[in-house]
């Protein structure tokens, strides 16, 4: 399906990644450091790269998606960042040096798969397979929308203005008080025109950055909802 370069310093996580990878159909390449990484980026035409963000030898995953970005003809290549930290400023200097999402360590097979699905297919409909509750709570960037749906990737949300694919906003909503977890950042996957005559969008946006201790309350949430609703 994609062609994927993983990049990490550890043997054992490229060896899961490329377990995890190849069973669901794509083909790998491994690098074991930044430079290596760029060398096969010259080289070969990838979809998707997913880099730890700390390594040895002077470069790590935030440069490497800096140099990634500065390059035009890979200026929109995906790029996952891997890393086992979820402190605010940590996401914050992934945003910034351009990566698409997160995946935090202890690496969760189903989210690692679902992520690089909808990045490479950008096809909202690949998250299906996920459990998903219906529910309608308020929630606002810079305009008020609601959420109408919230899954283990992601929340769908109506809106009067659309938004573009790919771009990162921070969500309020008491729906995390709720669930029981931080405000998590989540990233536009799709934006459809549900009523031109209204101003009505349909948008689906999936977690940035979101790790296992957070995907059990929300799964505990999800599940609380469904049963209230059958």
């Amino acid at each position: 399906m994609a062609n994927i370069l993983i990049v990490d310093d550890q043997k054992s996580i490229l060896m899961t990644l490329e377990a995890l990878l190849t069973s669901d159909g794509h083909s790998v390449v491994q690098a074991t450091n930044a430079i290596d990484a760029v060398h096969h980026l010259t080289q070969e035409k990838f979809d998707l790269v997913i880099t730890d963000a700390i390594m040895p030898g002077g470069s790590d995953g935030y440069a490497l998606t800096r140099t990634i970005r500065k390059q035009p003809h890979l200026g929109k290549l995906p790029v996952i960042l891997l890393t086992g930290k979820r402190e605010k400023s940590d996401v914050e200097k992934g945003l910034e040096s351009g990566v698409n999402d997160y995946i935090i360590k202890p690496i969760d097979p189903d989210m690692l798969l679902a992520k690089v699905r909808t990045i490479v297919a950008s096809n909202v409909n690949q998250t299906s397979a996920f459990s998903e509750a219906a529910v309608a709570v308020k929630a606002e960037w810079e305009i008020k929308n609601e959420i109408v749906a919230v899954s283990e990737l992601g929340f769908t949300l109506h809106s009067s203005v659309p938004m573009p694919l790919g771009k990162i906003l921070r969500v309020k909503s008491t729906i995390f008080n709720e669930i029981g977890i931080e405000p998590v950042a989540i990233r536009i996957d799709s934006c459809e025109d549900l009523n031109p005559i209204e101003n009505a969008w349909k948008i689906h946006g999936h977690f940035v950055g979101i790790a296992e201790k957070e995907l059990t309350p929300l799964r505990l949430f999800i599940r609380s909802k469904q049963s209230k609703a059958s």
